[in-house]
């Protein structure tokens, strides 16, 4: 995009965004290792803004770093990415969702440095029972995973996997039933 198409658009977005900015402003610690995460890779309102324009499921995060209660005031300026669902009491900091529609994060928690592709769900067991996530989870497409298991530490969550039983840290799962193909930097064959 050239630069004077990018300020127009920015200039106009802006105006929307104004209470978004404020909001922004006043609670930068809570979204500044979000916002590191995205975009320029900066924390700068101007960054702030292009993730806001640019990632609806950016504004998901934001909104949700929020609290509902703020965000239903001005979330109807800046619609968030409708078929994504957060229903999760804690999200660590530095969380970066790519492409996430179609959606669904119920967990008991998630740590710090999540990334999460499109078409995941993490959800409950037939008891009722959501999963509990690390820090450093990377979850790439049409993953599934449930139940009341945890997922470990620095671990990577195969496209299309499906996952109901912990999975140890510092490891690779994929495939349905999923399996361990790699384990602290070693080439691995392990059920789950």
């Amino acid at each position: 995009m050239n630069p004077v198409t990018q300020a127009i658009i920015l200039s106009a977005s802006t105006l929307r965004m104004l209470p978004h900015i404020a909001l922004f402003l006043l609670h930068r610690d809570k979204v500044r290792p979000d916002l590191l995460k995205v975009q320029d890779r900066k924390d700068s309102v101007l960054n702030f803004i292009k993730a806001c324009t640019r990632e609806k499921t950016f504004r998901n995060l934001f909104y949700y770093r929020m609290g509902e209660y703020r965000s239903v005031f001005i979330s109807w300026l800046m619609p968030p990415e409708k078929t994504m669902h957060i229903w999760c009491p804690q999200i660590g900091p530095g969380a970066h969702f790519e492409h996430s529609y179609a959606t669904y994060l119920n967990a008991k928690s998630i740590g710090r440095d999540f990334y999460c592709l499109q078409l995941v769900t993490l959800g409950n067991d037939k008891n009722g029972e959501p999963p509990t996530i690390g820090d450093n989870v990377r979850i790439m497409t049409g993953a599934t995973v449930f139940g009341g298991i945890h997922v470990g530490d620095n671990v990577i969550i195969g496209a299309n996997a499906v996952v109901n039983k912990s999975v140890p840290a510092d490891c690779t799962v994929v495939g349905n039933p999923a399996r361990i193909v790699k384990q602290a930097g070693q080439s691995v064959d392990i059920k789950l």
